[in-house]
């Protein structure tokens, strides 16, 4: 007898077996912890100084980045060293989320693209910043040139949210349909792309400032880092689980 005869659909409503040892197991123990030490870090930069605003005086912008040059070049390293920690969790969720839904899978995908799109304006906006602030501290810096560094950084910045959105979409799909991580991180990530969705209308809003967009826009960020670290966790303490075999 064939032995295809026998054979089952996969079936991935149910968990599969834990494997911590196998190798299977390395990338959840590895993007777990690069979510850890991204959220150390995104905490750790509250504590630094903010980019200059950009209705301020040049006069102004260039006196406060040199005024405290030291604490922004701080805020600099923290922010690239978070990027690094991303790419990492990013490459290790990807790898969870493709086991579950295949190699196919489009929403898995959706998660790797968006996240790194969201990764790389992070590195640009990091690369701007660090213009801005070798600008501003040698010597006369021409004022047109840092207004536009600083709008440049903070546009780039904005720019994240259409990325984050994408990418927590894919994420929210991926885990309700396919279970690979538990379902309330899905609900967690779809709401997550609800509130930056609501954000992203305040785009071209030149005051938003204590409205619903600028509330929906901080939640959106407090949720996507509280939504990294509930992932780590959930890595790190259920590492190499397989969808149920046949």
């Amino acid at each position: 007898m064939d032995a295809r005869e026998n054979s089952q659909p996969l079936d991935r409503s149910t968990p599969g077996p834990v494997r911590p040892a196998g190798v299977t197991g390395r990338p959840d123990v590895w993007a777990a912890v690069a979510g850890l030490v991204f959220t150390a870090l995104v905490v750790a930069s509250f504590f630094t100084p903010d980019t200059p605003s950009t209705d301020s005086p040049a006069e102004d912008i260039a006196a406060q980045l040199a005024g405290d040059r030291t604490a922004h070049q701080v805020s600099l390293l923290l922010g690239l060293f978070a990027d690094i920690a991303f790419l990492v969790f990013l490459a290790g969720l990807w790898s969870r989320l493709r086991r579950w839904e295949g190699p196919a899978g489009m929403f898995s995908a959706l998660v790797l693209t968006a996240g790194a799109a969201v990764a790389a304006l992070m590195l640009v906006s990091g690369g701007l910043y660090m213009a801005l602030l070798q600008y501003a501290s040698g010597g006369q810096p021409d004022p047109v040139a840092l207004r536009a560094l600083t709008v440049l950084n903070d546009w780039v910045g904005g720019a994240i949210v259409p990325a984050s959105i994408a990418m927590f979409l894919g994420a929210a799909v991926a885990i309700l349909t396919t279970r690979a991580l538990p379902r309330w991180l899905g609900w967690l990530a779809a709401a997550t792309a609800v509130l930056l969705l609501i954000s992203l209308v305040g785009v071209f809003q030149t005051d938003t400032e204590g409205s619903v967009v600028d509330i929906a826009g901080f939640a959106g960020f407090l949720l996507f880092v509280i939504w990294v670290l509930a992932t780590s966790v959930v890595l790190l303490l259920r590492p190499g689980r397989q969808p149920a075999g046949p």
